[in-house]
């Protein structure tokens, strides 16, 4: 698998994650309320989002000192899981209850990760011999 294949399958999943964020959200503002639908598509987009910035900061400081570089990331993980800690309370504290759609569509990047892999699987077996 070359490293082209796998530079556009990282770049699709945050897409992916915010295109099943949209048709989940949707369906869910059907079938419970609207609130609950935004919510599943508020999940998504972080999701993306974070999945964005740990992207970027790998690429960034992989060839970095490696102390430089842990301390960097402990400090960026520090503050990613205060942010999502952060807004899964603000969500308790104002949506009690609806926390579950949030964490639905947060959860939806595991899919389009999944979908990836096996795309990626599927391109690897079409070029085996």
């Amino acid at each position: 698998m070359n490293q082209n294949h796998l530079e556009a399958s990282i770049k699709r999943v945050p897409r992916e994650t915010i295109l099943l964020g949209v048709i989940f959200s949707i369906t869910c503002g059907i079938i419970f309320e609207p609130v609950c639908g935004i919510l599943v598509f508020l999940g998504a987009l972080l999701s993306a989002i974070g999945f964005i910035a740990l992207n970027s900061f790998i690429n960034r400081y992989l060839g970095k000192k490696k102390t430089m570089f842990l301390r960097r990331a402990i400090l960026m993980y520090s503050l990613r899981l205060l942010l999502i800690c952060l807004v899964f309370l603000i969500i308790i504290f104002f949506f009690k209850g609806k926390i579950i759609a949030f964490v639905a569509g947060f959860s939806l990047i595991v899919v389009s990760v999944l979908v990836e892999a096996l795309r990626n699987l599927a391109y690897v077996k079409q070029w085996k011999v």
